[in-house]
């Protein structure tokens, strides 16, 4: 049975006829063909004005975000499941006519310029009830009706950007992300690594539909006023979907993730972690479990659905901004971009929004442009990752590495020298209390050459130790050795009997420590790989070499540059 049209529709037979033929269009191909579900992945239920195309696509929606695939017949019974009256009707009306695919992007943005228009509608009846309302403020009113239309216009210029590829932009044209780079230069001070892993991410927010992980950017710094809100501004101009938000709150942030998918601004984390410890904790529950595609939280949800408890898929592009150091676990997941305050030889251009918004704007469009013609591609990359990179940051690297691929020309080598160079100098600072602890007595071992050692005098050795905490371990002074038998503990390492001379002691074997030093630190060997018998390299030497080691210049040619890469492990051969 027909849908009943309200009374703006039978006064705009018209318009609304247009609207439904286009709302028609896309739900019907997507449901005959649900591969077309990531063309028109920037739709959502809200923007549909026909509620049976609503209904169809939130179904739809739901299957695609679950990677499940869908039939006329598994929507149909979706439909009926909710309570939908003849949902095979429904359907049958939807893909009535449906004979190809072509132009389905265009038609799913016009459906969106549609639920525009109806919205700007309804906030210009709005306007006029309240301009008209002798008692209303008008100056409050004047306000708010310019929020509203600076938002419209906003929506409006996303909408041009994803209305189609440029026909004149090349399919191989990859210069735009070095001109999203040197449009993020201009205003931020950063390093030439950090600003070429910032653009591969840029796009990845685009390309989010072909990635099964999503690396977060960590943007960090010691102090205030080091840029961090500034790059966020930036990225707000040029990444899909932005939103920008301060502190939020673990319910909140879920559900604008799942009906959404946003690239998440997270500002000032730092001031969430010290608020309430519940809701920080959850918070960061969110965040660890949203790097993958199949990540999801429980909510409970209201009094009135007695608190049943809901899942939320909370997968989608973040950023998450503070001063000092993220959670472990979230740093884990995430790329660091550390930022400082700008010295006093370095210039920037002073950021206004409004001067740049139409470049911004080109820039998105062209990115858009590029990505679209390499999404299929993209979704079926598997670069090849860096051996140097644990398990965890190959996932975060991998949606990136595919994108500098497709770009070709030197960004697949620039990409991966950027992520070493990245990991490798913040490897040291990163390092958690018991690998820290590692990593010194595998130093002091080798220092003293000794295949075992008492465990006061470890402890002694590991108290002058400047810049560790081992010195000012607790309120009583330095670390004791049953604090030191406390830490090892985890790791399985237990003091043991030795015999000095005729005296016996408790301490530690160097054997014991072998299989913990394999499993957590990096290996002192030669390039060539370590080996049983490679003997302790110093470590301290080797740690100045790996870190300090800086990769060739971006602009310099360097056509052994793939077969050094090779030689360090850095690609795969």
């Amino acid at each position: 049975m027909p849908r009943t049209r309200t009374r703006k529709e039978r006064e705009l037979p018209d318009l609304w006829q247009i609207a439904f033929d286009d709302e028609r269009r896309v739900v019907g191909a997507c449901l005959l063909f649900p591969a077309l579900m990531c063309r028109c992945g920037f739709l959502t239920p809200a923007h549909f004005i026909n509620s049976d195309c609503r209904a169809v696509w939130s179904i739809m929606a739901d299957f695609h975000r679950q990677g499940n695939s869908w039939d006329s017949a598994s929507v149909a019974s979706e439909l009926a499941r909710h309570g939908a009256q003849e949902p095979e009707a429904s359907i049958d009306r939807l893909t009535d006519g449906v004979i190809g695919t072509i132009g389905i992007e265009r038609a799913a943005t016009k459906v969106w310029q549609m639920s525009l228009r109806c919205r700007v509608v309804r906030e210009v009846e709005s306007f006029q009830r309240s301009v008209l309302d002798p008692a209303s403020d008008l100056s409050q009113i004047l306000r708010s009706n310019r929020r509203a239309i600076e938002k419209f216009a906003a929506e409006f210029e996303e909408i041009i950007v994803l209305a189609g590829p440029n026909p004149g932009m090349s399919r191989t044209d990859s210069h735009v992300l070095d001109e999203i780079a040197a449009f993020v230069q201009r205003f931020v001070v950063l390093g030439r690594s950090e600003l070429l892993i910032i653009s591969l991410w840029i796009a990845h927010s685009w390309a989010i539909e072909a990635s099964e992980t999503t690396p977060y950017l960590a943007v960090t710094s010691a102090e205030m006023r080091s840029g961090k809100t500034r790059l966020l501004e930036i990225l707000d101009l040029l990444v899909r979907k932005p939103w920008q938000t301060g502190r939020v709150s673990a319910a909140v942030l879920a559900r604008k993730i799942e009906s959404d998918c946003p690239t998440l601004l997270l500002d000032e984390w730092d001031a969430t972690a010290r608020g309430n410890q519940e809701s920080a904790e959850t918070l960061r529950g969110i965040l660890n479990s949203g790097y993958r595609r199949s990540g999801k939280v429980s909510v409970c949800g209201p009094k009135a659905a007695d608190y049943k408890p809901t899942d939320f898929r909370v997968f989608c592009p973040k950023v998450i901004a503070g001063i000092g150091k993220l959670p472990e676990t979230i740093a884990d997941r995430a790329i660091p971009i550390r930022l400082k305050r700008k010295a006093p030889g370095e210039k920037v251009d002073r950021f206004r929004a409004k001067l740049v918004l139409s470049y911004a704007s080109s820039l998105k469009a062209r990115l858009v442009s590029w990505v679209n013609a390499h999404l299929e591609e993209l979704k079926e990359s598997r670069p090849a990752l860096p051996e140097f990179l644990s398990d965890r940051q190959q996932d975060g690297a991998e949606p990136l590495l595919a994108i500098a691929d497709a770009a070709g020309g030197d960004w697949p080598s620039r990409a991966r020298i950027a992520l070493l160079e990245i990991y490798s100098s913040c490897s040291a600072a990163d390092e958690s209390l018991g690998v820290s602890l590692l990593s010194d007595i595998r130093n002091i071992f080798y220092e003293k050459d000794a295949a075992d050692l008492p465990s006061k005098e470890l402890a002694d050795a590991l108290s002058k130790i400047e810049g560790r905490p081992w010195p000012a371990w607790d309120h009583s002074g330095p670390i004791t050795p049953n604090a030191l038998a406390r830490l090892l503990a985890p790791f399985d390492i237990f003091p043991r009997n030795l015999r000095i001379g005729r005296s016996v002691v408790k301490g530690y074997k160097q054997v014991c420590f072998s299989e913990s030093w394999s499993r957590y630190l990096t290996p002192l060997a030669s390039v060539s790989g370590p080996t049983d018998a490679t003997p302790l390299r110093d470590a301290k030497k080797l740690n100045e070499i790996q870190l300090t080691k800086k990769p060739p210049e971006a602009d310099v040619a360097m056509p052994n540059t793939t077969l050094r890469l090779h030689l360090e492990g850095i690609v795969a051969p």
